[in-house]
């Protein structure tokens, strides 16, 4: 069940909204004294190929951006926590500018989401004075009551999870403070707001209004986020790189953040908002569902504006969009990039001084592929196209082979990297005759052989918040725990092998190590070096295959060891939705569907065994009888 929408002509705030909410923020100065901690959340069990480099030297947009708006809405006493740089981060001893934290906000991904909970519980062992707990990111947005019930006592959990973007965050923080009196607690003003209903008035929250013995017994949800059209209604992205914490193995924070000199060398790569939306609707992807199917993007005169100050600010030269499909509009791409290469930078374009990657479907770049030599001029210098399967066969997004072998040949032209993603699936075999691409290691071979410079392989998994998730369950295909263990939440990541009706899924894990070993080997390494002067792109495929190379060596033991789990280990499986541990319901109080369609709650007690059905708590896997 994929994330719900607001009626077509209700999507967007009235354009204005964000900025007033700002200058309104801005405006409360007795709030400006709060101390405020952002968290990202990291689980090191996640460092392998594909992510092992990004993850440490690109310090996420998200983070940042919250930095960037609260700091804007006049707010002093900021730090931006980055787990995987300060991995021993415990917000129960956190003291900023001299005092303890007045709000913790905490962001996850859903593979992240087991470190986000000991945060949670961490700032819990302070007991009444610790700070308003706030959760948020994508674990958050689709299973926003995993954060209300973390144990090991009842009642130890987030106050409230906001399930939208920035501004869902300030309109919360307006509503609170609004009910604040004097020089009270931040958290008492929330709980004052809760008790009388104040909070529905945001759209995008999830909290609980009652509890049981301290244990919530159900949630409300405010409603779906309006998003914000304009884009550049955004703060310029400054203060989130000036507030970072710097890399260390303490507990505490230190006494200042991170100086704008030593962020280049620690994040060289800057990752930005440049569009937003995708016109793609594939079964098993949420992000589409995520933006209400619409389509966002900055503008050229402050996409340009936003790359040259942190390149002119901080020295990064590299700089990676996080667009969902950047090819998705002709016109945007062409004023995008010919902002850049228009916009001077010392004495040389900025296009000629930064290096600009993003992802793209390989349709969209294809029936672009004359506008390749502009973007070329307004620095870009590689683009990661989801082809998942070069045949069509697990999803058509209008990929094909001869499409491929035109457009990277082009793309080698003019000196853009082509980084391809795919996606193994119960159903491809793993070779395939000769002159017969239906296979892994076939197309492995083929996408090496036309000029791919990176790789990456996942194996097909039920996501939450897509329309394949559901299916998954009932249909039996989605691993509930291997060896009496539960799956961590971790190993939902695409590496590892969790959903699967192959009776041999260790050997499904093994082939995705036998993918990456067919793309990234010594062999291949030396082909690219004879052809070292054959191109801009020919250096770049030599540090690429270093790089794989290490991050193979880094990723057999990982993969390795969850292969022989799976051959050894009894597996069980989910094959039933049972009801939510803690029920969604709307300001009204009637039952609200979120992402899962789970069935009304009935009086049988107790789980369901794994072979009539589970009883699936807000989708955090549980040991059942084998």
């Amino acid at each position: 069940m994929e994330l719900p929408r607001r009626p077509r002509d209700d999507v967007f705030l009235p354009d204005g909204t964000l900025r007033q909410t700002i200058t309104e923020l801005a405006s409360d100065r007795a709030a400006h004294d709060l101390r405020i901690g952002i968290v990202y959340a990291f689980d090191f069990r996640t460092r392998m190929l594909p992510y092992w480099y990004a993850d440490k030297h690109m310090a996420p947009c998200a983070v940042r951006t919250l930095a960037d708006v609260l700091h804007a809405a006049g707010f002093k006493h900021l730090r931006v926590v980055l787990q995987q740089w300060t991995p021993n981060f415990r917000p129960s001893m956190a003291t900023l500018d001299g005092r303890p934290l007045d709000i913790l906000l905490v962001s996850a991904m859903q593979v992240h989401a087991e470190p986000s909970y000991e945060l949670v519980r961490d700032a819990h062992r302070l007991g009444s004075a610790r700070p308003l707990i706030l959760a948020g990111g994508p674990k958050a947005i689709y299973e926003p009551t995993d954060y209300f019930e973390l144990g090991p006592e009842p009642g130890i959990g987030a106050d409230c999870v906001v399930t939208g973007e920035a501004f869902v965050l300030l309109d919360l923080l307006r509503t609170v403070l609004a009910q604040r009196n004097g020089d009270e607690s931040v958290r008492s003003a929330f709980e004052r707001a809760r008790r009388t209903a104040s909070l529905n008035a945001v759209p995008g929250l999830v909290y609980c209004p009652t509890r049981d013995n301290g244990a919530p017994t159900t949630a409300v949800h405010t409603g779906v986020q309006r998003l914000v059209r304009d884009l550049d209604e955004l703060p310029m992205p400054d203060a989130g790189y000036r507030l970072l914490e710097p890399p260390h193995r303490g507990r505490r924070l230190r006494p200042a953040p991170l100086s704008a000199k030593r962020v280049r060398r620690r994040s060289p790569i800057a990752s930005l908002i440049s569009t937003q939306g995708c016109k793609f609707n594939c079964s098993y992807c949420p992000i589409p569902a995520a933006n209400q199917r619409s389509w966002r993007h900055k503008s050229p005169e402050r996409f340009a504006a936003e790359i040259r100050h942190i390149h002119e600010t901080f020295g990064i030269r590299s700089f990676f969009g996080t667009d969902d499909n950047f090819f998705n509009n002709r016109e945007t791409v062409v004023a995008l990039m010919t902002a850049i290469a228009n916009t001077p930078s010392g004495n040389k374009s900025l296009g000629d001084k930064i290096r600009f990657y993003t992802e793209a479907t390989e349709f969209d770049v294809h029936k672009n592929i004359d506008i390749l030599p502009l973007c070329r001029k307004g620095g870009l210098r590689a683009i990661w196209f989801g082809l998942e399967d070069l045949t069509a066969k697990l999803v058509n997004k209008g990929q094909s082979v001869g499409k491929t072998e035109q457009l990277f040949a082009r793309m080698h032209e003019i000196g853009v990297m082509p980084m391809v993603m795919l996606m193994h699936n119960d159903d491809q075999p793993l070779r395939a005759p000769r002159g017969d691409l239906s296979g892994l290691l076939n197309q492995a071979r083929y996408l090496f052989q036309k000029g791919a410079v990176s790789y990456q392989c996942t194996y097909l998994g039920p996501a939450i918040g897509t329309r394949s998730f559901e299916t998954a369950v009932e249909g039996g295909t989605l691993y509930s725990s291997v060896g009496g263990k539960p799956i961590p939440q971790a190993f939902f990541d695409g590496n590892h092998v969790v959903a699967s009706a192959d009776p041999k899924p260790w050997q499904r894990q093994l082939n995705v190590l036998r993918a990456y070993a067919t793309f990234y080997n010594p062999l291949n390494l030396a082909k690219t070096l004879i052809g070292l002067r054959k191109g801009s792109v020919s250096p770049k495929r030599v540090v690429f295959q270093i790089i794989g190379q290490i991050g193979l060596l880094m990723t057999i033991p990982k993969l390795g060891m969850w292969a022989w789990q799976l051959r050894r280990g009894a597996i069980t499986t989910y094959n039933a939705l049972a009801p939510a541990r803690i029920p969604l319901r709307d300001t009204s109080g009637q039952p609200m569907k979120w992402t899962i369609d789970y069935p009304e709650p009935t009086n049988e007690p107790g789980p369901v065994d794994a072979t009539n059905g589970v009883t699936l708590p807000v989708m955090e896997a549980v040991p059942v009888a084998p």
